[in-house]
């Protein structure tokens, strides 16, 4: 099927999203309308009182804490569930909360699958198989934007260098920027003026952040607001 690139700004977003703990990534969903949030952390106090949907993949219906094993199976649950006709009604966001919690789930399944070091090899290689094989069936979910969140940890390049990487275990945090047209680092500082936190989304790489933007449309920094930046990506020409 031939298409024209004119309106693929107006296809769906994939996006992700970094930074420090605690810093507000979970809050951004409050920024979305008609978004599920799927709960990797256990921990959705920051959207208390917003009256937002969401599925814990920590607990069971109960409210008991689930196995690590039983996470990843309620997590597919998650995925199946999000692909019926009536749920795609429902939702125009995925919020998926966060990559390196579901990271360390698969590291630690995993392990008692493989117990002994002599196995660490073959390990290692189906935790990237099973991240990058998720990652993927999540953000190529038709008729959703796709937000994932993630914690960052400090790398050195080539150069000795610094700079802030996305917290994921073996290659799969080099290359997952790969897998997303938005990449953004969630960046907060203390307003000299007010002495107010402001919190912002870069946008652009730099010597200390990864961070991209293949619409082309966005500042360098931008508000804390991904329901405002799906509008500037999106807004036609």
């Amino acid at each position: 099927m031939i298409r024209s690139t004119r309106d693929y700004g107006n296809q769906q977003l994939k996006i992700l999203v970094y930074g420090a703990a605690g810093r507000g990534k979970t809050y951004l969903a409050r920024t979305l309308k008609d978004v599920l949030v799927i709960s990797a952390e256990g921990g959705l106090l920051s959207l208390r009182g917003a009256n937002i949907d969401y599925w814990d993949i920590t607990t069971d219906e109960n409210g008991k804490l689930l196995s690590k094993e039983k996470r990843l199976e309620s997590l597919r649950s998650a995925y199946d569930y999000v692909q019926s006709d009536e749920v795609r009604k429902k939702y125009k966001w995925l919020f998926i909360d966060s990559l390196t919690e579901i990271g360390q789930v698969v590291i630690e399944s995993l392990k008692l699958k493989y117990p002994e070091k002599k196995d660490a090899l073959v390990m290692w290689g189906e935790y990237a198989d099973q991240m990058r094989s998720l990652i993927k069936a999540f953000r190529d979910l038709p008729g959703y934007n796709v937000v994932f969140t993630a914690l960052d940890t400090t790398e050195k390049d080539e150069n000795a260098k610094r700079y802030q990487a996305v917290d994921l275990q073996g290659k799969i945090s080099t290359q997952l920027p790969g897998y997303f047209d938005e990449v953004f680092y969630f960046h907060v500082y203390d307003d000299e003026n007010t002495g107010e936190k402001k919190r912002f989304l870069i946008t652009q790489p730099n010597d200390k952040v990864i961070a991209k933007d293949r619409s082309g449309r966005l500042d360098i920094m931008e508000e804390a607001d991904l329901g405002k930046i799906a509008s500037k990506i999106t807004a036609n020409n």
